[in-house]
């Protein structure tokens, strides 16, 4: 076959209807690359201007996101990009996310003297990676995606350069996601190998049409799975997150926690929905289908199971809080993996999970804010004893950080408490109570060290006086730590609109 005829020039050019839906993507990109040459270039103060010209940038692409929620979908680029309602919803999220990653962080990046406009830079182009991650129809666009915003992060991880454990932190993460990536890669070339596509939907129609896989596109499968599954840190794949998240600098490292896994898990959720492992399994007559569900559903299940008992127990022994939000974080994993064993049997669990990962960004983004408030140079005091007395100190502070553990913890009345609700009894409908009641136990040893944090702070008695902070820095991250715990609080109590826009974002998928 020419070559050439599989080159059609009708897919090289796009329509104003095809453009528009493409507008926040776009405007991050440009928004990017004009901050680089701009602070490199311009008269104008370079932090001001990084300032400014970033937190601008997202918030044009949350806005143009925001108007294209009804837009029609559309699929672009032969089948490779998915544009809908679901991938819009992300991007708002993944956007709203950097713009609270970088209010929080002027403060910091002042004290630790890394005032640098390729900071800025750095969070725009992961935040457009995490967008493209959530559109991704194709295995290879999925990796691309993968990779612009994991490289991003890698240089975030190690922006401290003269802090040895920063560069250790950068290193490892480079080092092991570069393996993971590889992974994720060669499964892909396997998957391509056994079906002759690389596209999400075509895999499916192959499996139908067929009955039948190799050996290789057998390999291949459970190469991506790992690949997804080091990626959101499940364990036995969760051995980086700790030494990485405590190496990072603060901000980057609730970016992280938030951002990173909401994009990986809104990849594996259109994945699923596209029908490659999950979403169609129980189409009758398809009994090697049903097979691999089978299969998959069981490894998950183990993993579930691994992952919630070794990220809270391993969070009871932490003294220092990025080391116990990082196990806390891999536990987070584990109760996201209960929502997707039951969105393998019924569609209705997806919004489960949506509505959780978006409860999980709110109440993690603030915790980390008010780390970033508390956190001395070196990223120094974030032991649990730095914490005591803080809510006589700053009693607002510590309210709002009383407000996120316990939303973590999953205590009523807040945004963890409905989230976890919402997707465990999706989990019970389905007939997956055993993992549930293993889910809540789990959750119920995660509420002693979420109360410890609590007893510091408001039973024991003050210790030194912490720093007076940067005036403009701190300002910002604490209107951004008020806006994140009425949001915790609101969600909890109010949940029908935000439950209810999760449900319309699923059901464009």
């Amino acid at each position: 076959m020419n070559t050439l005829n599989l080159i059609r020039p009708e897919l090289l050019t796009l329509s104003s209807d095809q453009l528009s839906v493409l507008t926040p993507y776009a405007i991050v990109f440009f928004g990017a690359v004009i901050t680089l040459i701009l602070t490199q270039f311009s008269s104008l103060p370079t932090r001001l201007l990084s300032i400014v010209l970033s937190v601008a940038t997202l918030a044009a692409g949350i806005w143009a996101s925001f108007c294209l929620l009804d837009h029609e979908p559309m699929i672009l680029f032969s089948q490779m990009m998915a544009v809908d309602r679901f991938s819009h919803y992300f991007n708002i999220l993944f956007m709203v996310t950097g713009v609270f990653t970088l209010v929080s962080s002027v403060r910091y990046l002042d004290r630790e003297l890394l005032q640098l406009p390729e900071y800025y830079v750095l969070v725009l182009f992961s935040v457009l990676g995490m967008m493209l991650l959530a559109s991704s129809n194709e295995l290879i666009v999925l990796f691309i995606s993968l990779e612009i915003m994991s490289l991003s992060i890698y240089t975030l991880v190690g922006f401290r350069r003269t802090d040895r454990r920063s560069n250790e932190a950068a290193m490892k993460y480079f080092i092991l996601g570069g393996v993971a990536s590889a992974f994720f890669l060669y499964g892909t070339a396997l998957l391509y190998g056994a079906t002759g596509s690389t596209k999400i939907p075509a895999l499916l129609e192959y499996f139908k049409a067929n009955g039948s896989v190799s050996p290789l596109g057998v390999i291949g499968a459970w190469t991506l799975i790992g690949g997804f599954l080091f990626k959101v840190a499940a364990a036995p794949f969760h051995m980086w997150m700790p030494d990485v998240y405590e190496g990072s600098p603060v901000p980057i490292t609730g970016f992280m926690t938030t951002g990173l896994k909401a994009a990986v898990f809104a990849a594996f959720l259109r994945v699923l929905s596209s029908g490659f492992a999950f979403g169609k399994l129980s189409t009758p007559g398809l009994p090697l289908i049903e097979s691999w569900g089978a299969q998959i559903h069981n490894v998950l299940y183990l993993l579930a199971i691994l992952t919630m008992l070794v990220g809270n127990v391993l969070a009871l022994m932490q003294s220092n809080l990025k080391r116990m939000l990082a196990y806390s974080s891999i536990a987070h994993t584990g109760y996201l993996m209960v929502g997707i064993i039951a969105a393998t049997k019924t569609g209705d669990a997806y919004s489960g999970i949506v509505f959780y990962l978006v409860s999980y960004v709110i109440m993690n983004l603030g915790a980390f804010a008010v780390l970033t408030l508390l956190s001395e140079k070196g990223d120094t005091g974030l032991n649990l004893q730095d914490l005591s007395g803080l809510a006589r100190k700053r009693p607002g502070l510590a309210f709002a950080m009383a407000a996120f553990v316990l939303s973590m913890a999953g205590i009523p009345p807040t945004a963890g408490f409905i989230g976890k609700y919402l997707m465990f009894y999706q989990a019970v409908q389905v007939g997956e109570t055993p993992l549930v009641i293993l889910a809540v136990l789990c959750s119920a040893i995660s509420v002693y060290y979420y109360l410890r944090v609590l007893v510091y702070m408001y039973m024991r008695e003050p210790g030194e006086q912490m720093e007076t902070p940067n005036r403009l820095g701190s300002i910002w991250t604490t209107i951004a730590v008020a806006i994140l715990a009425i949001l915790t609080l609101q969600v909890g109590m109010i949940p029908s609109i935000w439950v209810e826009s999760a449900k319309r974002a699923i059901a464009s998928l």
